[in-house]
C-alpha cells in the first residue's frame, strides 16, 4: 500500500513537470512569433525607394563643344598665365597637346600615359639641339613656360654647345669676366643682364642697359669699340682733361663728336684725313705738322674777329 502511494506521487510530479515545460515552450514560441510579427511589421512599413526627379533628355540632345582656352584657365589660372607670358610657340589650344582631360586615376597611376610627350610634336630631325639634349625637361622644366629655363647644371655645362662665340672670346681676350661662370650673369637662359647690376656708371646720371651699347663688348670688355653716336660724356669719363678742353673750345671741333675722328679706341687720326691740305704747298712744306701752329687738336686757335 505504501509503495503504491509513492509510485502515484512520483507520477503526479512527472505530470506537473511536463505541464510546466509545455507551457514554457508555448510561451517562448508565442513570444518569438510576436517578435517576428513585429519585425515583419517594421519591414513592411518602410517605403520602397522610387525616383521622383523628372527626366530631362533634352539636356543631352546635343554634344557639348570642346572646352575653350579661357575655360581651361578658369580652373588652371597658373598654367594660363605661364603660357600667356612665356609660352612661346606653345601659345595654342590646350587640346593640341592634352588629348584627354581629367582622366588621371590614383588607382591606375596612369599619369605617364595621359601626359603628352615632347616627341609627339618635336623630333630630333626638327630640333637643332636634340642630338645633344635628349631630355627636353632638363632645360625646359615647365612646358607651359617654355621660354623660361633656369640655369641648371646640365644647361651650364653645355653653354658652348649653342653659344661658341662668348666662351671663345673670354678665352682669347682675358679679363675679370673670364674668371666668372656664365650663371653669375645669366641667371636663366636668354637673360641679358644690365651691366649696372655689377658696375657703377662712369659718371653720375649715366643711363645704360649694357656697356656693349657704348664701349665694352661684354665677353671681351678690354677690346673697346663704339658706334659713331657714342656719347662724348662717356669718352670724357676716362679722358677727363681732353674732355674739359674740348667742351670749352670756340672752334668748330667743339661741335664734332669724338667718335667721328677717333673711329677706333686709341686711334689718333691725321688732320689731313678731314682737312686735306688747306694751305699753300709752300706753307705745308715749311710746316709739315699741323699742330706746330694749331697746337691742340681739341682746341685749335681760331681767328679772332
Amino acid at each position: 500500500m505504501k509503495q503504491g502511494v509513492n509510485r502515484f506521487g512520483r507520477l503526479l510530479v512527472s505530470v506537473a513537470l511536463l505541464g510546466w515545460a509545455t507551457a514554457s515552450a508555448g510561451f517562448a514560441f508565442a513570444a518569438e512569433q510576436t517578435s517576428g510579427a513585429t519585425e515583419m511589421g517594421k519591414r513592411s512599413s518602410s517605403p520602397v525607394a522610387t525616383v521622383q526627379i523628372q527626366k530631362q533628355p533634352e539636356l543631352y540632345a546635343v554634344e557639348p563643344p570642346p572646352l575653350t582656352v579661357t575655360q581651361c584657365g578658369q580652373c588652371h589660372p597658373g598654367v594660363f598665365q605661364d603660357i600667356k607670358k612665356d609660352g612661346g610657340r606653345h601659345a595654342f589650344t590646350c587640346q593640341n597637346c592634352h588629348k584627354s582631360f581629367h582622366s588621371y586615376s590614383p588607382r591606375k597611376n596612369n599619369w605617364d600615359q595621359i601626359m603628352p610627350k615632347c616627341s609627339d610634336c618635336h623630333s630630333p630631325a626638327t630640333v637643332a639641339h636634340a642630338q645633344v639634349f635628349t631630355q627636353c625637361a632638363e632645360c625646359h622644366s615647365n612646358p607651359h613656360s617654355i621660354k623660361v629655363m633656369p640655369m641648371s647644371q646640365k644647361l651650364l655645362a653645355s653653354c658652348a654647345t649653342c653659344h661658341a662665340g662668348p666662351p671663345a672670346d673670354l678665352k682669347q681676350f682675358p679679363s675679370k669676366h673670364t674668371k666668372l661662370s656664365c650663371a653669375d650673369c645669366h641667371t636663366r637662359h636668354g637673360l641679358i643682364p644690365s651691366c649696372n647690376m655689377c658696375h657703377k656708371p662712369h659718371y653720375e646720371g649715366q643711363d645704360f642697359k649694357t656697356c656693349a651699347s657704348e664701349c665694352h663688348p661684354v665677353h671681351k670688355p678690354k677690346e673697346i669699340s663704339y658706334k659713331k653716336d657714342v656719347g662724348t660724356r662717356t669718352c670724357g669719363a676716362c679722358h677727363e682733361g681732353v674732355y674739359a678742353t674740348w667742351t670749352k673750345t670756340p672752334s668748330r671741333h667743339g661741335k664734332v663728336s669724338c667718335a667721328l675722328c677717333h673711329t677706333k679706341h686709341g686711334f689718333i687720326p691725321q688732320c689731313t684725313d678731314c682737312h686735306g691740305l688747306p694751305h699753300s704747298k709752300q706753307l705745308h712744306e715749311r710746316f709739315p705738322k699741323c699742330l706746330t701752329c694749331h697746337q691742340d687738336a681739341h682746341n685749335p686757335p681760331v681767328r679772332q674777329r
